[in-house]
């Protein structure tokens, strides 16, 4: 039985964010406000920009940090089943 690996899933899983966030680019491109208020010298529209990024950061640290532990923990293990032979590799 041949079992799907990480490296086969990455090329899908990647095609398929890529995909996703693809519109959600032109649409954060897409405020003539924010453009408008980050031209200007003054310097409250642009600190709320990198607040609202600052704040963005998080969940995407708290989603990467869970993710990749759950992959190390799942290698981790497939290497003690395949120590102790009970894998099917």
């Amino acid at each position: 039985m041949k079992y799907v690996t990480s490296r086969m899933l990455m090329i899908p899983i990647l095609a398929v964010v890529l995909t996703l966030s693809a519109p959600a680019a032109s649409t954060a491109l897409a405020c003539p406000m924010c453009k408008a208020a980050n031209e200007e010298d003054d310097a409250k529209p642009r600190a709320y920009m990198y607040s609202i990024l600052f704040m963005l950061t998080v969940p995407a640290t708290l989603v990467s940090g869970v993710t990749f532990s759950l992959f190390r923990m799942s290698r981790h293990e497939a290497e003690a089943l395949r120590d102790a032979g009970l894998s099917d590799e």
